[in-house]
């Protein structure tokens, strides 16, 4: 958030800014917090790059008038005002609160309350879309070998394509399958191992150092580079405070953050899965695939709580085994999900595409045109990207959605498209 302080002189500006001192660096990072000074006689000019507009109490009275200018000019900015313990109780709060006002504090008051009002701005910022807040997507399974890794990589590249800032986030501590097959490695990870052990803090700088980049859109993080802090990440109650702080900062500096979980269920992908904005589970069309994810969805749902924010992605899609609505019809009476987790298009298979691990490129662009498509189709649904328009000529799906009316009596959902291009994750 843009914050300008106004105040009448440099010494009262530079006095006001000490408030912002006094709140936690992780508390700025994560409320985005850059600020600007400006006097009660130039600051007009200064407005069209503010959030929101701290007045000091060295204004005085003058403050209402300048609160008034800032109201007219930019009536979207957020006003704070402070002033003298005397003047407070007076009609300070008739007046400020008349021009448009929204808090007024006594210079006395506690740092904790002010952070609290910073951040109550900041989360209407976030639900207004006013806030920088990238877009949190777990993708996890029920059981290994269905190509979690594989559509978490895919969707990376998505997100490069369509030159939207990524994360992924490699959190399969065992098997680091989505590192070892972008062919990542590096002391980076020694940073996560710091992290779990406390010997760095969790900073935005920190987390800058811990990536590894593969395209100038797209970064990795590995998981720690040591077997006990990773267990300790993912199986320790502390793991949940660490992976929380990464994700404040990840959705600050990330438009795009996926996080592959591994499958694994503990404290900290518990705190990831109950944080995310959707949590995808990629199945296939087998029976053991089927009964795994019935056991599955029983902790999954308790930790998600709306099945609105669940979807479903059968990945490797043969037509032989199970439909995807005899899945979603053997589901539907445990667990009551709905028609909407089973929005997404199924993923075909595609011998070629699954080739994707060390060849510098990913499911998406090895794949056949049908799968970008389908890919594309899927990054589009979770909102990942926008103006979808597909890549043209496409191989009609095996099944459409059509099944979902069918089964729910519901209505297919429509995506808006745009053409894309086929730029490649790696270099």
């Amino acid at each position: 958030m843009k914050v300008l302080i106004i105040d009448t002189s440099t010494e009262a500006q530079a006095a006001c800014a000490k408030r912002f001192e006094a709140i936690s660096p992780s508390d700025a990072e994560m409320l985005d917090l850059k600020f600007k000074l400006a006097s009660d006689k130039e600051f007009i000019d200064r407005l069209q790059e503010a959030d929101i507009v701290v007045l000091g109490s060295g204004l005085g009275e003058r403050a209402v008038v300048v609160a008034r200018q800032v109201n007219s000019a930019a009536p979207w900015i957020q006003i704070v005002m402070f002033v003298t313990d005397e003047a407070y109780g007076g009609g300070a709060f008739r007046a400020a609160h008349s021009v448009g006002v929204r808090k007024v504090f006594p210079d006395s008051c506690s740092p904790l309350d002010f952070l609290q009002e910073l951040v109550a701005i900041h989360a209407e910022f976030r639900r207004e879309g006013r806030a920088k807040e990238g877009k949190v997507i777990s993708i996890t399974h029920a059981k290994g070998g269905v190509g979690a890794t594989s559509i978490a990589a895919a969707l990376g590249e998505v997100g490069s394509v369509y030159n939207r800032r990524t994360l992924i986030w490699d959190l399969d501590v065992e098997t680091r399958d989505l590192s070892r097959s972008l062919t990542v490695s590096g002391a980076e990870a020694k940073i996560v191992s710091a992290w779990v052990n406390g010997s760095r803090e969790i900073t935005r700088e920190s987390l800058k150092d811990a990536l590894i980049p593969v395209s100038s859109d797209v970064s990795v993080l590995m998981p720690p580079d040591r077997m006990a802090e990773s267990m300790d990440l993912v199986c320790h109650t502390d793991g949940m405070q660490i992976v929380q702080r990464v994700l404040e900062l990840a959705r600050v500096m990330f438009d795009i953050v996926i996080v592959d979980t591994g499958g694994r269920i503990g404290p900290a992908t518990g705190t990831i899965l109950r944080g995310s904005d959707t949590v995808v589970i990629v199945i296939d069309d087998t029976i053991l695939g089927l009964t795994a994810v019935d056991l599955y969805l029983t902790f999954v749902k308790t930790l998600v709580g709306d099945s609105d924010r669940l979807a479903f992605v059968v990945n490797g899609f043969t037509g032989n085994y199970l439909s995807a609505s005899q899945i979603a019809a053997e589901l539907e009476p445990a667990h009551s999900l709905g028609e909407y987790p089973w929005r997404m298009p199924l993923v075909p298979t595609d011998t070629k595409g699954a080739q994707w691990p060390g060849s510098g490129r990913t499911l998406y662009s090895l794949g056949s045109r049908h799968l970008r498509s389908t890919l594309e189709k899927i990054a589009a649904e979770l909102g990942l990207v926008e103006g979808f328009q597909g890549v043209g000529g496409d191989t009609p799906e095996p099944e459409t959605k059509s099944w979902i009316k069918r089964l729910f009596g519901g209505k297919q959902h429509q995506t808006p498209v745009r053409k894309s291009s086929e730029r490649l994750l790696l270099d």
